[in-house]
């Protein structure tokens, strides 16, 4: 089988996968109450049921049934007589009102009131949790690279995955096969939750709201530049320099395999959105959008595209520190560009992790077809100069 059979082998088989996974969700009902954010405040009627309820900026007035938690952020809860929460409160900047009794509250409650030394004190313990992670996670990475570079770990590993690749030729197909098996499950669940059941819609613009605190003119410009980097204009100029750079050092394999992860991911981008045909967001919008939603094409194309890129040039530095630089790097791009589209209000939070996810699908299968195409282009080298010789 040559190398384009077995790629596009792969590929349909990853995509029949994925119709066969998706599909069923088409034919389930709806089954729990929807949950609902709101900023400003909002109402539950009488006959009405919710399922989670978020309120930010307002208060919670219930008459009817809230089935799972209510939480409520710079506003207070009013419970009516008639209303009832199943789930825990949780009240940060106001007050619990009940005048429907005890019976028609959920056992737990937080609230920390506005004159709380803790609200005023909660922000700082946010941004310095976050930070604390980001640097236990930057130790981390460079206490992981010593003892790699220390014990050979990798290098080890990455000689154990060619040995076998010599004895087994399909060994690195069946590696992305599996690996991207894996990652498709997940764009599944998010698929799932997302288009099918609106799990993700509390979530998605409760995110929403909290980067949107942090809106300015000053971050709106920045975030618009930023966002032009996942942009087809951009893939349109950096792509054949990038392409034009491997063939011009003769690394035709290379370029080839970054033009199919690059159109391949536009391709099956353009797919899932008119699969899932979910609308953009309606909220805090600076830009706008042409096209459906889920899941983000700035999302997956740029991970796509400069994963490949950090890809093929990391693998040709021979240091790990300098590696990890470039992969963390790219990384971080790929990362911003994606918050860009939140801020910016034209997708949803679980559109940028679909698209995170479904790129990643692709990009491994991407990589591990070259893999596949170097060894069967070195074996045909060897049998033909042992044929010559």
């Amino acid at each position: 089988m040559t190398i384009a059979h077995k790629w596009l082998a792969g590929a349909a088989l990853i995509l029949i996968a994925a119709l066969l996974v998706v599909l069923p969700y088409f034919r389930q009902p709806e089954t729990e109450p929807p949950g609902i954010f709101s900023s400003g405040g909002t109402v539950v009627g009488t006959a009405q049921i919710v399922g989670k309820l978020l309120v930010a900026d307002g208060d919670a007035v219930v008459y009817g049934r809230v089935a799972g938690w209510l939480a409520v952020v710079d506003g207070d809860i009013v419970l009516k007589a008639g209303g009832r929460v199943d789930g825990p409160l949780f009240i940060l900047g106001g007050n619990l009102h009940n005048e429907a009794g005890p019976p028609a509250t959920a056992r737990f409650h937080f609230v920390l009131p506005p004159a709380s030394p803790l609200i005023a004190a909660l922000p700082w313990l946010l941004g310095g949790g976050a930070m604390s992670a980001i640097l236990a996670a930057i130790w981390l990475l460079r206490r992981l690279a010593g003892f790699m570079r220390r014990t050979g770990l990798l290098r080890r590993a990455l000689a154990w995955l060619h040995a076998y690749g010599q004895r087994w030729p399909g060994f690195y197909a069946l590696v992305g096969v599996t690996v991207s098996g894996l990652l498709l499950a997940a764009f599944v669940h998010i698929a799932a939750e997302t288009a099918f059941h609106n799990e993700a819609a509390l979530v998605d613009y409760a995110v929403i709201w909290l980067v949107r605190q942090f809106a300015s003119p000053a971050i709106d410009k920045v975030m618009i530049v930023i966002t032009t980097f996942g942009s087809g204009v951009i893939y349109a100029v950096l792509a054949p320099l990038a392409a034009g750079r491997a063939l011009w050092l003769g690394r035709r394999r290379e370029a080839v395999s970054l033009a199919v992860c690059l159109g391949g991911a536009a391709l099956l981008n353009f797919l899932l959105k008119h699969l899932f045909e979910r609308a953009r967001p309606d909220m805090f919008k600076v830009i706008s959008a042409a096209g459906y939603s889920f899941p983000s094409g700035h999302a997956m194309v740029s991970l796509c595209f400069y994963g490949m890129v950090a890809y093929l040039v990391g693998r040709h530095i021979p240091r790990l520190g300098p590696q990890l630089l470039l992969y963390g790097l790219t990384a971080s791009l790929v990362i911003v560009i994606g918050l860009s589209r939140i801020y910016l209000g034209v997708h949803y939070p679980s559109d940028v992790l679909g698209g995170y996810v479904a790129g990643a699908t692709w990009l491994v299968w991407c990589v591990s077809l070259l893999w596949s195409w170097e060894l069967d282009s070195a074996q045909a080298e060897k049998a033909d100069r042992d044929h010559r010789n």
